[in-house]
């Protein structure tokens, strides 16, 4: 019996890049979207967030 045979294929995931603040000090960020502040500090530590790219999955 082959009950796997009915599987759907698998997609590849979509990335791209997108700009984020991210914490100096821990692993914590946000996209840019998010943030309204002009010079965000980090909500888990409260360090400086620099802005950077990270790729993101979209689909």
């Amino acid at each position: 019996m082959a009950y796997f045979n009915n599987r759907k294929p698998t997609a590849e995931h979509v990335y791209e890049d997108t700009v984020i603040w991210q914490c100096s000090s821990c692993n914590c960020w946000s996209r840019k979207e998010f943030i309204a502040e002009f010079e965000p500090t980090c909500p888990i530590c409260h360090s400086k967030m620099n802005e950077e790219t990270k790729k993101i999955r979209v689909q």
